[in-house]
């Protein structure tokens, strides 16, 4: 008799959960392996009883992962984890959505602003898009976003313009107006979309005492807002 560990079942299931799950004769679970599949909510047929764990080298990840029975989900929820399921309110999800309007956003005006020939636009919008989906995949892998510049401006520098814009050539502060233009408005669009993100990111990570899990990834969405903001400024500028 041989026990299967979760790091076997984790290879079986490394590019995604399969149909089913089909437990070896020869086999039993390890207790992680076992709470696992729960989290999967996989449930193959397994022997009664459980002798102590032995021999764990046998049936390779494909031969594991072959025929079994996977628990439907539940419509109202998705994974937060691989092995977490969570209602599609939870404030993570709700992040996740933001992101994903954001994302699309982008890349809409990326394509009108090439049909418009505003090739202005095209560089600031790759790195906006790219911050974007950066932002996303940290907060779904759990791992820090590291270091990140847009437009060619660091973190401090994006701050710094959409607070003192006289100081970086604009001729100040402004609010929306259909006279600034097409480019103009459709940033202050993008502007307020991030902004919405950064609400949730909030809630997502942050708690009423001042506490922040993810300071990395509300700074980033802060700090893409106001480069909405000052590519808005750039916009008008060029409008004269």
């Amino acid at each position: 008799m041989r026990y299967i560990t979760e790091q076997e079942l984790r290879d079986a299931f490394a590019d995604g959960v399969k149909p089913g799950f089909a437990l070896p004769t020869d086999a039993k679970l390890t207790p992680a392996a076992r709470e696992y599949l729960a989290d999967l909510r996989v449930y193959p047929d397994m022997p009664e009883g459980n002798p102590a764990p032995g021999n764990t080298t046998g049936a390779s990840p494909a031969a594991l992962a072959t025929a079994a029975t996977v628990a439907p989900k539940p419509e109202h929820m998705t994974h937060l984890t691989p092995g977490e399921l969570v209602l599609k309110t939870h404030p993570r999800i709700v992040l996740r959505g933001r992101l994903d309007t954001l994302e699309a956003e982008i890349l809409v005006l990326q394509v009108a602003a090439a049909e418009r020939g505003e090739t202005a636009l095209t560089a600031p919008l790759t790195d906006a898009l790219q911050l974007t989906r950066r932002v996303l995949g940290s907060e779904v892998s759990g791992k820090a976003l590291g270091g990140w510049t847009l437009g060619g401006m660091t973190p401090q520098a994006v701050h710094d313009a959409s607070h003192r814009p006289q100081a970086y050539g604009f001729a100040g502060h402004v609010l929306p107006d259909a006279a600034q233009g097409w480019a103009a408005a459709q940033l202050n669009r993008l502007r307020a979309l991030c902004r919405e993100a950064e609400l949730a990111a909030n809630l997502a990570f942050c708690d009423g005492a001042g506490g922040c899990s993810r300071v990395d990834l509300v700074l980033a969405l802060n700090r893409l807002s106001s480069f909405f903001y000052v590519m808005q400024l750039q916009a008008i500028q060029r409008r004269g």
